[in-house]
């Protein structure tokens, strides 16, 4: 016992200094954390809504639990309205979700999604943000009406373009869900406010 009380002062010294080191790393890197942040929510704005050149960030009225919302006026080379750019966060199975969303012009189509901050389980869950012909989940809302809330469903969804239904990922059912949550939200709360903002 007298041994670990005189050498408990080293585990505390060690642990004082981890945590300066972890302090000195963030504090170095949050700069381009934030930039980085800021070129992931760009190139996602681009992704999702087609032909856009230029954006404007907007206010609109919060009406519900949604967190971390900004809106963005999506325009072409000539300052036209092309879409908008939803970027909504909500919970995921293991951590907060964050994610874009394309409208189109008058809010009526989604034009995408796309995931740009998550800690899904790898493998299984983080394919809320992989398109390729294995997995075409985020593909599924590009082009669908926002006339109706998305549903999901476990078995295969067959011409689904234009209906609401959503095929999950399989063995990541709950990623799914959430991701679908999000979008719903956003159609829920913020398309009626876009007509005053054209």
């Amino acid at each position: 016992m007298k041994k670990f009380v005189d050498e408990s002062w080293l585990v505390l010294a060690m642990g004082v200094v981890f945590a300066a080191l972890l302090a000195a790393t963030h504090t170095g890197l949050n700069d381009r954390i934030k930039a980085n942040e800021v070129e992931a929510l760009n190139q996602a704005i681009e992704e999702v809504v087609p032909g856009v050149e230029t954006k404007e960030q907007i206010e609109i009225e919060e009406t519900g639990a949604g967190d971390e919302t900004a809106v963005y006026k999506c325009l072409d080379a000539d300052g036209n309205l092309v879409g908008w750019a939803v970027q909504a966060a909500g919970p995921g199975f293991i951590d907060k979700i964050t994610l874009v969303a394309g409208l189109s012009r008058e809010g009526d189509r989604l034009t995408g999604i796309k995931p740009i901050k998550h800690t899904e389980t790898p493998g299984l869950g983080n394919k809320i943000d992989v398109k390729d012909e294995l997995n075409f989940y985020p593909l599924q809302y590009a082009g669908r009406s926002t006339a109706a809330p998305f549903e999901l469903f476990k078995e295969r969804v067959r011409d689904a373009k234009d209906t609401n239904r959503i095929e999950a990922i399989t063995g990541a059912t709950y990623s799914s869900q959430y991701v679908m949550e999000i979008v719903n939200d956003v159609i829920t709360r913020i398309r009626p406010q876009l007509a005053e903002h054209r």
